[in-house]
């Protein structure tokens, strides 16, 4: 994830007491300015029809706007959606029409400027569980052929994200096994933990802690996921390089 340069875009903060106290850093994205921009992106085509144009994520007033910017779909008639995917731009057809994604089904069309709400709800929505977008990777236009609304990858883009980090103190560390957090942890091939699959009766707050970590940095881990309670055999992931894939 890029990081973005402190204080760009944000809301100002009150000034530093004459104690000499730093500025709370920006943990929430509804702390930062209506307009900031998160994320950009420049579609390439993945056929032969010529498409030009790009996206641009940012933040407006209480939630979070897709926009394209300067569309231009080519000679194709068919119906055109778009959608933000977890994976890499240069995924296939087949692999993105079963990835997770937000946005999926949203008509666009040719022209300078469309700008769509991706997320509703509490904050930015209870589907950004989160509220932090940057696991998406790519944004696809996809054509529809015959009645299928997924019926080939018009163009992608790959996604640039600009965003503060709103976990910089997210340290993974394994504490030992606890009564409900007995499970199995996965580690990378520097020895730090990576993943953890879930034991009969674990509990998300006491895996959490084992992990020294807080509850909304294991969510952030884990984007999708959501607050359902840990079920046996399921793997969580607990590294920063593998969210969201």
């Amino acid at each position: 994830m890029s990081g973005c340069t402190a204080g760009q875009g944000l809301v100002p903060s009150p000034s530093p007491s004459a104690a000499g106290l730093a500025p709370q850093p920006i943990t929430e994205l509804y702390e930062l300015a209506a307009g900031t921009v998160l994320g950009t992106g420049t579609f390439d085509a993945s056929t032969k029809v010529p498409v030009s144009g790009g996206v641009e994520i940012s933040t407006a007033s209480g939630r979070l706007t897709l926009s394209v910017l300067n569309l231009d779909l080519g000679p194709t008639e068919s119906t055109v959606t778009l959608e933000l995917n977890a994976l890499p731009h240069d995924a296939s057809t087949g692999r993105f029409r079963t990835a997770r994604s937000y946005v999926a089904d949203t008509p666009v069309r040719t022209e300078d400027r469309q700008t769509f709400d991706i997320a509703s709800g509490n904050g930015y929505g209870d589907q950004l569980i989160t509220n932090d977008p940057s696991w998406m990777r790519t944004a696809v236009l996809w054509e529809q052929v015959d009645g299928i609304t997924f019926g080939r990858v018009l163009a992608t883009a790959e996604l640039a994200w600009t965003m503060p980090d709103l976990h910089p103190d997210l340290a993974v560390r394994d504490t030992g096994e606890v009564p409900t957090a007995r499970g199995t942890v996965i580690y990378d091939s520097a020895g730090n933990p990576s993943g953890y699959v879930v034991a009969p009766l674990d509990a998300l707050e006491t895996i959490a802690d084992r992990f020294s970590i807080t509850m909304a940095d294991l969510l952030w881990l884990n984007p999708m996921r959501g607050w359902d309670e840990a079920q046996a055999d399921e793997t969580l992931n607990l590294s920063r390089y593998e969210r969201g894939r």
